[in-house]
């Protein structure tokens, strides 16, 4: 599946299954080819804070964490309010940005509260977690190596670009979806719903620049769902530095 996606306004021409050729192929079948463009300003730098300076990971020197969020629409996003020269758009964003840094061999905890309502996920496989510590992730507390492949809200995918020469990184998130009667109560009172709230670990090698992106189909109707947001740099897809 060929993207086109932006690092620092420069185009590259990028493949999904950079990293683990055979499990993303299965990530891969029938969806659509899709064309990431520039935001009008690129996203904000987001910074992930060391937590300790050393780690007992093997590989790894020391941890970081990072803390995210998915909404319904990009209201909550305060730099697309004030610096995106085309709206904000009302898509379906990650949030605070969609550029990120994280340090080089290093343990990185990463937090996401979702707060979207979802639907099946068109490929199964994504509702299964991959490339994270211990092939696991926790939902509310719980933890869990795949999710209800009936109710995904989003996911969290990172890929290698294929041309690179920098260490692999593959990672795979689902989402749980919140429900529809939540998200329309949340919405009748003008407030956002109670989120999920999914914690996982992975382990980063040394420095290189990585694409990650939503795989569930969240856009408009235009290539089954693959327009918009998703065709848009810096609402459902980002870029991650390991520096």
């Amino acid at each position: 599946m060929n993207f086109v996606t932006h690092v620092g306004g420069v185009r590259v021409n990028t493949l999904v299954g950079a990293v683990g050729t055979a499990a993303l192929g299965a990530v891969v079948v029938g969806a659509a080819a899709l064309v990431l463009h520039s935001a009008p300003t690129e996203p904000p730098l987001l910074e992930a804070t060391v937590t300790s300076q050393t780690s007992s990971t093997p590989g790894a020197t020391s941890e970081a964490s990072l803390e995210l969020a998915t909404y319904g629409d990009s209201s909550q996003i305060t730099w697309r309010r004030t610096n995106d020269g085309n709206g904000p758009h009302d898509w379906v964003s990650y949030g605070p940005t969609t550029n990120l840094q994280v340090p080089a061999h290093s343990v990185i905890t990463v937090t996401i509260k979702q707060y979207d309502s979802g639907e099946p996920i068109p490929n199964t496989f994504l509702a299964h977690v991959q490339g994270t510590l211990g092939g696991t992730i926790t939902v509310d507390g719980k933890t869990v190596s795949e999710i209800d492949s009936e109710s995904v809200g989003h996911t969290f995918t990172v890929h290698n670009y294929p041309t690179s020469a920098q260490d692999p990184l593959y990672i795979n998130v689902p989402l749980p979806a919140i429900s529809d009667d939540a998200a329309q109560a949340a919405d009748d009172a003008g407030t956002l719903p109670q989120p999920h709230v999914i914690t996982f670990k992975f382990v980063t090698g040394g420095p290189g620049t990585y694409a990650w992106n939503c795989e569930f189909p969240c856009g408009d109707g235009t290539y089954a769902k693959f327009g918009d947001a998703m065709s848009s740099y810096g609402y459902m897809s980002g870029t991650l530095h390991v520096v």
